[in-house]
């Protein structure tokens, strides 16, 4: 029992913790700034007159600096996916691509080393978006702040909870099995909307 504790690779969920991840894409707001981290491809945008601006970084294994990473780690990508498995080149978990003790967290074929952005809270920030790529997928971003602003002109005190369930519907698989793929990922979204 003590061994389990002390060596995490001991724990009888350890095989299975190996192979699971996620993506982090995180706002901290704080003496009017806004901080963006994200490491994975969710993605967040900011809504600015209309306007969407990208405040993260996807970070698939297609990109020159990302690539790069991972074939000096050992990697490889195939089929825009590393190893042949994942579709994204930072995440936390899926300690199977973080094994190189030589490396640091930063260096690994995955790095959970994320990107942080920083922007001015201003009073002409309409709303920010936070999804995760079964979003992006679907719609650009315009397409989704497009689809908000329509909806807070046509209901400004409506739920945001209710529009976001709208935007599932919209972009949700008709069919799972005979879908080719697009509206068939996990979907996550947040909205905060700033009162002006």
């Amino acid at each position: 029992m003590l061994r389990q504790v002390i060596d995490p690779k001991e724990q009888p969920d350890a095989k299975i913790s190996m192979f699971t991840g996620c993506t982090a894409n995180v706002l901290v707001i704080q003496d009017k700034k806004l901080f963006f981290a994200n490491a994975g491809d969710s993605r967040s945008v900011l809504c600015k007159k209309g306007q969407a601006f990208p405040m993260s970084v996807d970070h698939k294994p297609s990109i020159p600096a990302e690539l790069k990473r991972i074939e000096k780690a050992g990697g490889w990508v195939s089929d825009g996916r590393v190893l042949g498995n994942l579709n994204l080149s930072r995440g936390l978990g899926d300690s199977e691509y973080k094994v190189d003790k030589k490396l640091k967290p930063e260096e690994q074929i995955l790095s959970n080393f994320p990107e942080v952005r920083t922007e001015n809270l201003s009073g002409d920030i309409d709303f920010i978006v936070i999804a995760c790529d079964g979003i992006w997928d679907c719609k650009t971003n315009q397409e989704v702040c497009d689809f908000f602003i329509d909806k807070f002109n046509k209901d400004p005190d409506g739920k945001i909870s209710k529009f976001i369930e709208e935007l599932y519907d919209e972009i949700l698989a008709p069919d799972v099995y005979t879908d080719t793929g697009v509206g068939c990922d996990n979907m996550s979204c947040i909205v905060i909307k700033f009162k002006k």
